[in-house]
């Protein structure tokens, strides 16, 4: 049950990081493909790189602070933020080439 809070929780975020508030969605709408590419790479990603991400991204922590909170080091944060930037960027790199066809 906590798992699909914290799901619903971070679908929202997704899309109020793509799309400001006024163009955002309901959850009843049909979601946009480019973002539900882009939720489903994240959510494929190890537990450990998506509560790095949902830390700083959406609880605005900084690395030391991650790292003290996870007991790794803020070498180690960056590496995980880069993982999911990149996922993010290859997500959306699918979704541009899918359309261009």
């Amino acid at each position: 049950m906590a798992d699909d809070n914290l799901a619903a929780r971070f679908a929202r975020t997704i899309r109020d990081l793509l799309a400001p508030p006024p163009v955002v969605p309901s959850f009843d709408e049909n979601v946009d493909p480019e973002i539900s590419r882009i939720e489903w790479a994240i959510a494929r990603l190890p537990k450990r790189t998506r509560d790095v991400f949902l830390m700083h991204r959406f609880d605005d922590l900084p690395y030391d602070r991650i790292a003290h909170r996870l007991g790794i080091s803020e070498r180690a944060v960056e590496r995980e933020i880069a993982r999911v930037l990149r996922a993010i960027r290859k997500a959306r790199e699918e979704h541009a080439r899918e359309l261009s066809k």
